[in-house]
């Protein structure tokens, strides 16, 4: 009878355990999203003019390690969450991607290539 017992009440707190973690989970994800967008959006505005002319000048190069070194300066004032660090990678990424649609940046990147083709004329 006490076995019994000891089984119902742990099958009861797996029960249980399981209701709150279903619970929590999305709460968890959508907080990690909001998180993540917070630390990209920081990313991207913390990039001073000359900043921006680097990557410019490390993009046409294909020079992408420099590029990133850009990103790893700010970043650790950008992280909003010390997880966020295993995924740092995908973060500067996404950073990258949200600066090269910007337009001020397109147009360092045209100047930089047009100086760049001027010079090798």
């Amino acid at each position: 009878m006490r076995t019994i017992r000891w089984v119902i009440t742990g099958v009861a707190i797996v029960a249980l355990g399981s209701a709150i973690a279903s619970w929590v989970s999305p709460n968890f994800d959508d907080a990690q999203a909001n998180s993540d967008r917070q630390t990209v959006n920081c990313l991207s505005s913390r990039l001073t003019l000359d900043d921006k002319k680097q990557i410019a000048q490390f993009a046409d190069a294909n020079d992408f390690d420099s590029l990133w070194h850009v990103y790893d300066r700010i970043f650790p004032d950008c992280a909003v969450r010390g997880d966020q660090r295993e995924r740092k990678g995908d973060l500067e990424a996404s950073a990258w991607r949200l600066l090269s649609s910007d337009r001020e940046f397109t147009r360092l990147r045209e100047a930089n290539a047009a100086h760049a083709a001027a010079g090798r004329l």
